[in-house]
């Protein structure tokens, strides 16, 4: 009633006062709304945004809080009692004002739990009802003896709100997106269950009960268990997308009582058929809002909570125990936070005391029993009021600052066995600084000498033990290979890239070397900053990529040599070496050397030749002295039989297909999600890759850690600079061919070899091996050096025979040889091509096939020895492909009258060195009868600069862009390498004085 005598009648009292207008104007605004019928859906709208308004602080008031803002949780946290335990307010009855409270011990302890249903449709209210009764359990309970997780199925963000308390695990949420958060959310709950039992049958005690009043009393060392709290937002959802789930929470309803494991699913309607296992364990129900009478027999085993709410507001429901109907209305905690002013009276002051909403009539309407009357009021003292609807909706929210208060009270509370880990996917980077802090207990910059190559490379995800530890590689052993796979972006790059950063903190540049093929997109080349890495080549460099592989081989046919004699193997070399042991170690300036090559497949589409030697390297004992492989692929089938055995370690990242996985679970295989550095462990564990890269602190970037290659090669900076300032000098560099060589700084050679130039396999002369192969020819394009190569050979033949010893026969069809063949070595010269060269190549061949031949009284036997005594023959052909071009004429052509010289140039002393255009190399090849001949007679050769689609040369071998004077020498009896031909000394003519250059 209002004010309107300064007396009230017996019995009543002054309930409100009105706001102040004349006479005139009440009775204008009286008219105006005569009109008007006050309709039921005007008071449940002012009804509804009123108790918005209050419901905050009617939760605050509920707890005697009079600023939560200093709210201290430990004064409710320390009140809890064994009564109280479990029991929380789910919100208030609007008709009586009273709290509703809900008590989830067992029915044994006098509560209505352990588990329940909520049931309510869109717009119910549900969401903020879990929210309100979760925040108040969390208020009531200290973390150790309540635990939750909290499940939001449908992508809401409501029980986010949350997520920062103590008692929170987790907040699960999106499962519908990705299967592997599916497979890990029932894994964590299958596991929570199986540890609970675990520790029980360790500690010998029967439930939860017993273990926790044995922690309380006489066994204080136990490890806290407390009760978990399950609240499964949109619970139908989930057992839509994931049926077998059913299953899951079936057992841990059934064994819930006893592991103190507590479920409360909220659904907009109740699958009876898949949840009729956890129906038959559910004790009591929660019926908010629902769509039709049928929904709510279902829900709550009656039709109120259809028939009753109609039209009631968000929040209100029936709780429902032992068929005994409670109405509630839910605390709305999502409401803006309003800083209080001092005292309860100028509190009620200033918001005033809410009643709901009335139809103002004749008839006497009692008051709500928490209303306070008879209290007077000083104007004086009123405050300014706050209008919800101009606070800002970024501004504080009840739950919002109650969480606050709750994380900071939980910082100094034990810390609880941590149940729920976020995904992978949720995971920042694993920075490498991260990882050698966690594996090695250091700062990551005091690097290691000597880890005993045992390296952290990945986190992997364990749901089931609720852990998500480092894993780590021994490259020490039989694990030394390793291969990574995984399809196109996945990570393999960034892989390699982890292992060498992982084992450059932890090694030292004179423990660890790396050689480094680079077919994966250039990130390789990056790594080069590392004092570790030897030598890097990419895919735009052929010759270094050749350079790196015979490197390689060369320590490995150095070691099995020196090992040998020297009478030790890998673990007395790694002892003497780096161990101090006592004892001589053949040294080579190496320790353990890793060759990287990333992208097999494209190696084995660019290079099928290297592809093979790589292959062969892995296939054999290299990892017993010292060599290790590790290699990037697309799939593991691709990889030859032979090598893919060989690789100890297999790390497996996403597969194309996931049928190709070989971790030993392809359904799991399937769930790996398209995030580079995500892969599969054997045995079906997810895992994620460390990353190059530290911190963004530590490298100076801005923002989060990333896997931009800048931050890659500022991370491999710090590591150089950590060696360097240890005053540890960097790992031997790739030993390459010189890019220009004089004649006089050749070495001497074998008995029978026309010294031409330095080999990449042992840095030292190399030449043309007259007792491997009687003829040479030397194939290139236009520019590349051939004829010089001939001149430094006719100068080879000069410094190694004497003019009675060697004569030489040149076709030097542009006059370029003539000045550098002393003219007592020159038998003959032809400098024109037009002339009868047929005529002339028959005669030679007749000469020598008549003046060179064994007796005609020799055997069969001696035949095949024989050998001619007299001076060698060089037939010297420059440019041959002006002299036996396809469709000349046949006075023009050399064959086929230097055939039988050709075949039989060994017993005749006879041979033949030429050179010509490998432009168009498929049709000389087919066509010239010389080169035809030259290759059956097993020929050596060099092959200069030229295109790989000039096709194949000789045994497989292609052209390459070359350098001039670069070139590949083949020899079938003794293999292949790189080699840098030497310049010859100056000719004699006036216009040849000075020395060559390219």
């Amino acid at each position: 009633m209002v004010r309107v005598s300064p007396l009230a009648e017996e019995g009543l009292a002054f309930a409100a006062t009105p706001d102040v207008m004349p006479l005139v104007e009440a009775e204008v605004l009286a008219r105006a709304v005569a009109a008007w019928e006050p309709q039921d859906a005007a008071t449940r709208f002012v009804a509804e945004r009123a108790a918005d308004a209050r419901a905050g602080q009617d939760f605050l008031d509920l707890f005697q809080i009079e600023d939560a803002r200093v709210w201290d949780p430990s004064t409710l946290w320390s009140q809890l009692t064994t009564t109280t335990r479990l029991r929380a307010p789910v919100g208030k009855n609007p008709a009586t004002g009273k709290t509703v409270w809900l008590d989830l011990k067992e029915g044994a302890e006098g509560g209505m739990g352990p588990h329940g249903m909520l049931t309510g449709q869109i717009g119910s209210g549900k969401s903020e009802t879990l929210v309100s009764f979760c925040l108040a359990m969390a208020m009531l309970h200290p973390p150790e003896v309540l635990q939750m997780i909290l499940g939001d199925f449908k992508g809401e963000t409501a029980m986010m709100k949350l997520a920062d308390i103590p008692h929170c695990q987790g907040v699960v949420s999106n499962l519908a997106e990705s299967a592997a958060r599916l497979d890990r959310f029932e894994d964590m709950i299958n596991g929570e269950t199986g540890r609970r039992e675990a520790i029980l049958k360790a500690s010998g005690y029967k439930d939860v009960r017993d273990y926790e009043r044995a922690r309380a009393t006489t066994r204080p060392d136990l490890e806290p268990l407390g009760t978990l709290f399950i609240v499964l937002d949109e619970f139908s959802e989930l057992l839509r997308i994931r049926p077998r789930l059913a299953e899951t929470f079936d057992v841990v309803a059934r064994k819930g009582r006893g592991l103190w494991m507590h479920i409360l699913n909220a659904s907009q309607r109740v699958e009876s058929g898949r949840m009729a296992g956890m129906i038959a364990q559910q004790t009591y129900s929660i019926g908010l809002k629902v769509k039709d009478a049928s929904q709510s027999r279902q829900a709550i085993g009656s039709t109120r909570a259809y028939e009753d709410l109609k039209g009631a507001p968000q929040g209100t429901g029936f709780l429902v125990f032992d068929d005994e109907h409670t109405l509630f209305r839910s605390y709305y905690v999502s409401a803006p936070f309003t800083a209080p002013v001092a005292g309860r009276q100028q509190r009620r002051r200033q918001e005033g005391q809410y009643i709901d909403p009335r139809r103002f009539g004749a008839a006497v309407a009692p008051l709500p029993l928490d209303i306070e009357v008879g209290q007077e009021e000083d104007d004086d003292d009123l405050a300014d009021e706050i209008s919800i609807e101009q606070m800002s909706v970024d501004a504080d929210t009840v739950v919002s600052v109650l969480v606050q208060r709750l994380a900071e009270a939980g910082r100094t509370c034990r810390a609880m066995h941590k149940l729920y880990l976020p995904p992978l996917d949720e995971t920042p980077v694993v920075a490498v600084d991260e990882v050698a802090q966690e594996f090695w207990g250091r700062d990551w910059l005091d690097v290691s000498t000597d880890s005993g190559l045992t390296i952290p490379y990945a986190r992997e995800d364990d749901p089931f033990d609720h852990s998500q530890k480092l894993l780590s590689l021994d490259l020490s052993g039989s694990m030394g290979n390793a291969a990574i796979i995984g399809a196109t972006q996945s990570g393999k790059s960034t892989a390699l890239q982890s292992i060498m950063t992982n084992l450059a903190v932890s090694h030292s540049p004179q423990r660890v070397q790396f050689y480094c093929i680079d077919l994966g997109g250039g990130k390789l080349q990056n790594m080069s900053v590392l004092p570790h890495v030897s030598g890097v080549a990419g895919q735009g460099n052929e010759e270094r990529l050749i350079r790196i592989l015979s490197e390689v081989e060369r320590l490995l046919a150095s070691r099995v040599r020196n090992w040998e004699l020297a009478g030790i193997d890998l673990t007395e070399f790694r002892a003497r070496k780096f161990a101090g042991k006592p004892g001589e170690v053949p040294e080579d300036g190496y320790g353990d050397v890793f060759l990287f090559v990333d992208n097999m497949a494209a190696l084995k589409i660019r290079d099928q030749e290297l592809y093979t030697r790589i292959t062969e390297l892995g296939s054999s004992s290299a990892l017993n002295y010292g060599i290790h492989l590790v290699v990037s692929n697309d799939q593991w089938v691709s990889l030859p039989y032979n090598l893919n055995s060989k690789f100890g370690t297999r790390i497996e990242l996403r597969m194309a297909d996931y049928r190709e996985s070989e971790m030993g679970d392809r359904e799991r295989a399937k769930t790996v999600p398209d995030q580079p550095g995500r892969g599969l462990k054997r045995g079906g564990m997810h895992f994620l890759m460390g990353a190059p890269v530290a911190t963004a602190a530590v490298t100076g970037a801005h923002g989060a850690v990333t896997y931009d290659q800048s931050s890659v090669e500022a991370t491999c900076q710090l590591i150089a600079q950590s060696w360097q300032r240890r005053g540890v000098g960097a790992a031997p560099p790739l030993p390459e061919l010189p890019t220009e060589l004089h004649w006089d700084e050749l070495g001497p050679v074998p008995a029978g070899t026309l010294k031409l130039g330095v080999g990449e396999v042992a840095l030292d002369t190399v030449g043309v091996d007259l007792t491997a192969a009687t003829n040479f020819y030397v194939v290139g394009s236009s520019g590349s050096g051939r004829t010089t190569v001939i001149r430094t050979l006719v100068s080879a033949i000069q410094d190694t025979f004497s003019p009675a010893q060697a004569q030489i026969v040149a076709f030097d069809p542009d006059l370029k040889l003539a000045a550098y063949i002393e003219p007592e070595y020159l038998a003959v010269h032809i400098d024109n091509p037009s002339v009868d060269v047929s005529a002339i190549a028959a005669h030679l061949a007749k000469r020598f096939t008549s003046e060179r031949r064994p007796p005609e009284s020799a055997t069969a036997h001696e035949r095949a020895q024989w050998r001619f005594s007299g001076p060698r023959f060089f037939i010297v052909i420059d440019d041959l492909h002006l002299f036996n071009a396809p469709g000349s004429s046949m006075s023009s052509r050399l064959m086929p009258a230097l055939e039988p010289v050709i075949e039989r140039g060994r017993q005749m002393g006879v041979h033949v060195l030429a050179s010509l255009n490998g432009t168009g190399w498929q049709a000389t090849s087919a066509h010239n009868k010389v080169v035809t001949a030259l290759d059956r007679a097993g020929a050596g050769v060099l092959i200069l600069d030229g295109t790989r689609s000039d096709g194949v040369i000789v045994d497989g071998v292609r052209a390459a862009p070359r350098a001039p004077g670069r070139g590949e020498l083949v020899y079938r009896k003794l293999g292949r390498q790189l080699m840098q031909v030497a310049l010859p000394p100056a000719g004699k003519s006036p216009h040849e004085q000075s020395a060559d250059s390219w």
